[in-house]
């Protein structure tokens, strides 16, 4: 009954761009290629469109900036977004571009990561056939559908926001795909903020892929401060500096360098602090935990505490989500047990 539906409910071509999404995930021989297409300079309305379908293009790029965290894919996802830019830039010949792009970009995020519920994952494919068109009515719909405010087609509104963090702090996405979502909600002028230094590969990234999508970014530089006896944080920003070249070359100064490696040290003292609390964690906490409310939980393994914070630096705030994470199989137990 639920595939007759379906099927009266959705299009072929709504089957076929979820199909295409399906292929890309898998990571099938036959889309090996298209790591060649993205890394080529070719127009995508111009001969790559023999090549590979538009949608497979996108859908492609967004798949690499999801799910590439690690570090050393750092020049893939900056591939991908170029890629990615122009396909979205060049998806519609109507006088909403941008925002026509910003609705492809959010539905084709969404359509990656429902492919496991079909309808849903069916709902969100006819929306972007929809959207692609370029109609105003059509776009404006979906813009308050996915809750994203419409944007000036002059691209010149004040959106910004002066203090995020990436996944090298304690964010979860990589700078490419944080200027990415901060492009979809229309921000033109972005502060990111990092922990007592900042890498220059990190930095690399985020101001190409900033000057990929036309964002304004500024680096900010979080330090612990004494004031009056107390501590508190101070943010230290580098102004005038909007290119990567640039950036690079000022971080690559002596004085500038042995600042940044005072730095490191700070984090390395801090860090070893937040082992300190997971030790505590283990050998009493855990313990109080299962006293007072009856939930179970093996020690917390430090390895696999590594591992959830990937590349960014281990904080109090990593640690107390990875203990939630670790608790909610006992608390789904107890709230079982409940009368």
């Amino acid at each position: 009954m639920a595939e007759t539906r379906r099927s009266i409910m959705f299009d072929p071509q709504d089957y076929e761009l979820l199909s295409i999404v399906h292929d890309v995930l898998k990571g099938g021989k036959e889309r090996r290629h298209l790591k060649t297409i993205i890394a080529s300079c070719l127009h995508p309305n111009g001969i790559v469109e023999m090549a590979a379908p538009k949608a497979l293009r996108m859908a492609y790029s967004i798949v690499h900036l999801i799910n590439s965290l690690d570090a050393d894919e750092a020049e893939d996802r900056i591939m991908a977004l170029r890629t990615l830019s122009y396909e979205v830039m060049n998806s519609s010949a109507s006088t909403f571009r941008f925002n026509t792009a910003r609705v492809l970009l959010e539905i084709m995020k969404n359509l990656v990561r429902n492919t496991g519920d079909e309808e849903a994952a069916l709902k969100l494919a006819h929306d972007f056939r929809a959207a692609s068109t370029g109609k105003q009515r059509v776009v404006r719909y979906q813009l308050r559908k996915y809750h994203l405010l419409e944007m000036p087609e002059d691209w010149n509104q004040l959106g910004f926001d002066d203090h995020v963090h990436d996944a090298n702090t304690k964010g979860r996405k990589s700078p490419t795909h944080l200027i990415m979502d901060a492009w979809i909600k229309g921000i033109r002028f972005l502060t990111v903020i990092y922990y007592n230094y900042i890498e220059p590969e990190a930095a690399a990234e985020l101001m190409e892929a900033a000057q990929i999508m036309g964002i304004g970014v500024r680096i900010g530089v979080e330090l612990p401060a004494r004031f009056r006896g107390r501590y508190i944080h101070l943010i230290w920003s580098v102004r005038g500096l909007s290119q990567s070249q640039n950036y690079q070359s000022f971080l690559a100064k002596p004085h500038v360098h042995e600042f940044m490696d005072d730095g490191r040290k700070i984090s390395a003292y801090q860090q070893n602090h937040v082992f300190r609390i997971l030790t505590l964690f283990n050998e009493k906490h855990r313990q109080a935990l299962f006293d007072e409310f009856g939930m179970v939980l093996p020690p917390v393994d430090r390895e696999a505490f590594l591992r959830f914070v990937g590349s960014g630096q281990p904080s109090l705030l990593h640690l107390a989500k990875h203990i939630h994470n670790l608790l909610i199989p006992s608390m789904r137990t107890l709230l079982q047990e409940i009368p």
